[in-house]
């Protein structure tokens, strides 16, 4: 407001305090393993924050042969991984201090720990992002030669592995690569790193609420093991994402199931929407924190959350033809009543119509004789 050419006096300028929401990023990933050049003691468990390979290979050397750590970062850059966390740790034993210093990072989005395929050790990395709410694990497969056998070490394995809320994945088999050091030779690597990388991709290039499924995985040549569509099925089943290759293709991610028993959380895309809505909203809304605790505040929320929910709508992340459709943002009386209201609070409802892959596409193809069409029969 000018007030060269106005009447002295008092004015008033009202500032609108909420503003939209800008959603937060989804793709920043923490990596824990053993690195080729070992840092300081004082440095194990840190986090070093890397957004290239070269930044990477500069802090901790490039490969070394038995370790899958360099292997999987450098899948996670070259699949559209852009910004990463590396937790060096010497060996499960510093497991539990890395995972505790990762609490301090809440821009974390995303957790490897890859070639690391004990039970013990993936439990403590989902129960780490259960504990957290907005994290998710990308865990590796055991190598299994017969992955659907009763006594299959992959299905043992995945037996063993639970996330009530859907925190966590596990993706197999291995990708063969070509080896680094001798390009005509060739390595088996873990895939969580590229995985991690094309849930990156597909969050910048679409949205988080877009199936990391059916892309390819950059940098692999073959697959440790071809699956067949029966086995296939059995560890969809099961809740184990394939990789697949099809004839002619390169190998692609080919499931987005979560660890969970939870059909509101079975697919990956779902349970890291949510993630995404929740940090983004909480983020969005801390103007409101301290704000008189009235219908204006109500309103405000209300308008500021409708506002950034529609722009999920209109992406393609939520279902239905509208947006009421789509969600509801519900702060009343009945859900603040005078004893909420006395203790500071504010609640507010939101429901959600997330968009669910098509897992399954069924094609019905009739035959006929030509001539009139079959609605015409």
């Amino acid at each position: 407001m000018a007030y060269e050419t106005m009447a002295p006096g008092v004015y008033v300028k009202e500032i609108t305090q909420a503003g939209p929401i800008a959603g937060v990023s989804s793709t920043v990933t923490a990596f824990l393993g053993t690195p080729a050049t070992l840092p300081p003691t004082s440095e194990f468990g840190v986090p070093f924050p890397v957004t290239t390979w070269t930044a990477y290979v500069a802090k901790y050397g490039a490969y070394k042969s038995g370790l899958s750590l360099p292997y999987a970062v450098k899948g996670f850059f070259d699949n559209g991984g852009g910004f990463a966390y590396i937790v060096p740790i010497a060996d499960a034993t510093g497991l539990d201090p890395a995972l505790d210093r990762l609490t301090r990072y809440p821009d974390v989005s995303m957790v490897c720990l890859p070639g690391t395929v004990t039970v013990a050790s993936q439990a403590k990395v989902l129960g780490h992002c259960d504990a957290m709410g907005d994290r998710f694990a990308i865990l590796d497969g055991v190598q299994d030669p017969n992955p659907v056998n009763p006594q299959s070490p992959l299905l043992t394995q995945r037996a063993g592995l639970d996330s009530a809320s859907g925190l966590g994945a596990l993706y197999w088999p291995w990708l063969v690569i070509a080896d680094p050091a001798a390009p005509d030779a060739r390595l088996t690597v873990p895939p969580s790193g590229h995985v991690a990388g094309i849930m990156a991709r597909c969050d910048d290039t679409v949205g988080v609420h877009r199936a990391p499924a059916n892309e390819a995985v950059r940098g692999a040549l073959d697959l440790d093991y071809q699956l067949n569509d029966t086995e296939h099925g059995q560890l969809n089943h099961a809740g184990v994402n394939a990789i697949r290759r099809f004839p002619g293709g390169p190998p692609l991610v080919w499931g987005a199931r979560t660890l969970t028993t939870n059909t509101n959380w079975r697919y990956v895309n779902v349970r890291r929407l949510v993630c995404y809505l929740e940090d983004s909203i909480k983020q969005g809304v801390r103007w409101a924190v301290f704000q008189p605790n009235n219908l204006a505040l109500w309103r405000g929320l209300e308008r500021t959350i409708t506002e950034f929910l529609t722009r999920i709508w209109q992406a393609g992340g939520l279902f239905g033809a509208t947006a009421k459709e789509a969600f509801y943002v519900s702060i009343t009386e009945a859900l603040n009543p005078p004893d909420v209201r006395a203790r500071g609070e504010v609640v507010i409802e939101i429901g959600l119509a997330p968009s669910r892959p098509a897992e399954f596409v069924e094609l019905r193809i009739g035959l006929w004789d030509g001539g009139a069409s079959i609605s015409e029969r």
